[in-house]
């Protein structure tokens, strides 16, 4: 599993790597109990030697440890890697920080092939299990317990686990090329995108029959590649586009959409793909 892009935003939310200059606070975040005493793994107290400890983790390969920068100022962090932690300081719960910070990260993370990630809930941890509940989390059948530096102790805890797949279903990739918005296909549009295929070629679009294995076959599984639905500012379906390791294949509703639409959306395409190689 590689390693994430290093900066990642949403507004006026930022995810950056920590570095050295972070750990002050990052260590008065972890030295108040309200954050660890739902944190496992964080000794206690937590000082200098464990502070570098947490920045050395970060460093490995697969283990993407980012603070969260809300109006360019630290507010928590989270690790992405084997499985998934996070922490917000207590000043910034119950603003939806934290739930746009795993949105991005998850997304990012599975925008690649990589396993079902996994997150550990406190039992009485009840925001923690809210949101991932929320995020569309399915919790593991089986309970279990985990050691807790913070009281030395072995807690009740629950799993919380996310395939890649699940995630893309419930939140699917958008974007934009051109003036037309992407998202992938899904069988329900079975109908309308049956419709171009009388004016389509016979590489690589399906006959009519086969659409629904073709939606399928070509579902957006991550890594840019599948079968996307393309409409224009008013919702309306105008087109499909086939995203794959090679050129992008279109297929318009009609042809006066065909000319209106190809060009600056082949353009667009051609330098988001220039972006990513």
């Amino acid at each position: 599993m590689g390693n994430l892009l290093d900066i990642l935003t949403d507004g006026d939310l930022r995810l950056r790597p920590m570095s050295a200059d972070d750990l002050t606070l990052v260590t008065a975040h972890f030295n108040d109990k309200r954050v660890t005493r739902w944190l496992a793994a964080v000794a206690q107290p937590f000082g200098p030697e464990a502070a570098h400890e947490l920045l050395a983790h970060g460093m490995h390969s697969g283990e993407n440890l980012r603070v969260i920068e809300y109006h360019g100022r630290l507010v928590g962090g989270l690790c992405i890697g084997a499985s998934l932690w996070y922490w917000l300081a207590p000043e910034f719960w119950r603003q939806g920080l934290m739930r746009r910070a795993l949105k991005l990260i998850i997304t990012a993370r599975f925008t690649s092939t990589a396993p079902p990630l996994i997150a550990t809930a406190h039992a009485e941890n009840t925001a923690s299990r809210e949101l991932l509940i929320g995020l569309g989390f399915s919790i593991s059948p089986a309970p279990r317990r985990m050691f807790f530096h913070g009281t030395e102790t072995s807690e009740p805890c629950r799993d919380y686990v996310m395939a890649p797949e699940q995630w893309h279903l419930l939140h699917p990739l958008t974007f934009r090329a051109g003036d037309l918005s992407f998202r992938p296909a899904r069988q329900q549009d079975t109908p309308v995108l049956a419709q171009m295929l009388t004016a389509a070629g016979p590489v690589p679009w399906p006959e009519r029959e086969a659409l629904p294995g073709f939606i399928e076959e070509h579902r957006y599984r991550g890594a840019g590649q599948g079968l996307f639905v393309m409409s224009d500012s008013n919702r309306r379906c105008v087109g499909m586009a086939l995203l794959t390791v090679a050129d992008p294949q279109l297929c318009f509703l009609s042809e006066g959409e065909d000319n209106r639409y190809r060009v600056q959306v082949m353009d667009d395409l051609a330098r988001t793909f220039a972006t990513r190689s």
